[in-house]
This record gives C-alpha cells, structure tokens and sequence, in this order.
C-alpha cells in the first residue's frame, strides 16, 4: 500500500505544491491505512491510502505551516475552487494537488454509490469550510474557547471524510436510516475528536518547532485556564481519556441494536482511534530526537482530575440512547 501510494503521488507531482520537498515520503500513509482499513483489496484499499495522501498533501501545502494558513481570503478561494471536481470535458486543472484530487473522484464514482459519495462530499466540505476558520483565527492571533475548539475539531482534521470513506474501501454500506442514528452520530464524532486530539498531543512538537500554530487542544487549554502549556498537558489527557471512555460505553451499548453493516463501521472507528495512536509512534512525521512521541498505557493516573466537557460536546454524554423505533 506504501509503495503504490508514493508511486501516485509521483505521478501526480504533488511534491511540486509542497513547500517542502520529500516529507511526504516519510509518512508512510500506507501504515496508517493499512491499521485502520479492515480490507483492502483492490481497488477501494488503493484509493483510501491515496485519499488520506492527498489530506496530508493538501495539510502540508495550505494548511497549520502552509502558505495560507494565516490568510483565510486566500483559503476561501482554494477550497472553493478545490470543492468543485472537474467534469469530462472541462479544462484540465492547473495545480498538481487539484488534478490528483479531480483523480479521486474519478474513481470514488465507480466505487462508491450515489448516497456514500454524497455523505463524503457532504464531509470534504466540512472539512474546507473549517479550514478557512482556522486560519482567520491565525490570521487575527487569536486562540479559540475550548467549546469553540471541540465543535471544530470534529471537523477541521478531515477524520470525518476518512470516516464517511471506511464502507467504500471495505465494500458495504451503512443504512441510511442508521448512520444518522443519534448514538451512531455521537461515536462518529467522538472518533473525530479522539484521532484529533491524538493528533494535537502527538503533533506538539513538531506544530512548534515549525512554526506557532497554538490552534491545539493543549494550547487551547493552556489559554483558557491560565497555565503553562506543559501543566495544560495532563487535563488535555484526561479530557481525551473521559471521551474515550464514553465512547467505549456508547459503543457496546448501541452494538446490541444496529446492523452488522453499522457494527462494521463502528468497527472501523474503533480501528482509527487506536491505529492512529500506533501510526503516530512510528512516522517520521511526528518523530521526536529526545523522547518517544506517543506512548500508549493501560494506566491511568487517578490523580488527574475530570476535565469538564463543554456544551458544544456535552450531548454525547446528556442525549438519552435508545433504538430506534421499530
């Protein structure tokens, strides 16, 4: 999978977009697919592992140290022009980024039916739309509220669209009377929030070796409540530990009422939150000289207070789970 993802990128010249030439290379979204995709046979696997290159291609060149990472007029106009997929007989797209992206959906319209590429259509917009957010608040050197950032984490690290991709790549598809399931809905994004949380943790070094993008759960943290980001870290883990432990409770009990189609796709949920963990130790992308980058223990520190939920998130503890009517 590693193999044939870099072998499309090259073909596309997406290197060329980066500010940084080669660190895509290093990585290895072919780990990543390959933990958190169950099947990947040909030719959906091929097209999730391009898919979640092509996030990393487009994060890399536009977004958090991109070129307009502090210039939201600038990303409104990319992602407008990025959402709309070139159509046969239209001109050919001038940056390598939107002629690769032209290329998945290409292939998405042969893989997937017409309700699973309007759900990840629905999502790819979320994802631009946030992205355009991110950067005003950059752009104006303002960090937002923690409430703020959980609503916008759900959707601002396209682990929606990785999400609403999981049935195309293994062959099925979640029934449109359960995927919007309220206790469905919750654990998907739970499993956004969770991977993005993750990622803030796993990132921090990097995000500021690189540059001073404080638009992460720990800085945000960190702001809200006064302290240093290092005494904002350990509440920053606990705020992820409660959702998870959430998240494990929600889904053994919905597990009990839904189809095999959507116990899959929880599945393949519960598939991401740990493999992104396993992923984020070992690729050079997040590499640390000095320490491990992410380690993974059954303990947990007891000492660590509950850090409270805000109300842009409190519903996936508070709104009552029930089947759905018969």
């Amino acid at each position: 999978m590693e193999r044939d993802t870099v072998a499309w990128l090259e073909s596309f010249e997406l290197d060329d977009e980066q500010r940084e030439t080669g660190r895509l290379r290093a990585i290895i979204a072919g780990e990543l697919a390959g933990r958190t995709i169950l099947v990947s046979d040909d030719p959906p696997g091929p097209f999730s592992t391009d898919s979640l290159m092509w996030l990393f291609a487009f994060d890399d060149a536009y977004c958090d140290e991109g070129r307009y990472s502090h210039d939201p007029t600038s990303m409104a106009v990319l992602v407008a022009e990025m959402g709309r997929s070139p159509r046969p007989g239209t001109p050919r797209p001038p940056s390598p980024l939107a002629r690769s992206l032209a290329d998945l959906h290409r292939r998405l319209d042969v893989l997937a039916s017409p309700v699973q590429t309007a759900r990840r259509v629905h999502a790819m917009k979320g994802y631009f739309s946030y992205q355009v957010r991110e950067a005003a608040f950059r752009s104006t050197g303002t960090t937002p509220t923690l409430d703020q950032y959980a609503v916008a984490r759900i959707r601002n690290g396209s682990m929606e669209l990785c999400a609403m991709t999981l049935d195309i790549a293994e062959g099925y598809e979640v029934p449109a009377t359960e995927i919007d399931l309220p206790a469905v809905r919750a654990l998907t994004e739970m499993t956004c929030s969770l991977v993005g949380w993750d990622n803030d943790i796993a990132s921090y070094y990097k995000e500021h070796e690189r540059g001073d993008d404080r638009i992460n759960l720990v800085d945000v943290i960190a702001n809200q409540d006064g302290v240093t980001p290092e005494n904002a870290l350990p509440s920053a883990i606990a705020f992820r530990d409660a959702a998870l432990a959430r998240y494990i409770e929600l889904r053994d009990q919905t597990e009990t009422f839904i189809s095999s189609q959507t116990r899959q796709y929880i599945g393949g949920l519960s598939a991401w939150i740990r493999g992104n963990l396993d992923w984020s130790a070992n690729t050079a992308r997040y590499r640390r000289p000095d320490r491990t980058t992410v380690a993974v223990s059954d303990e947990r520190d007891c000492h660590i207070r509950e850090y409270p939920q805000p109300p842009g998130i409190a519903w996936w503890a508070n709104d009552p789970i029930t089947a759905p009517a018969a």
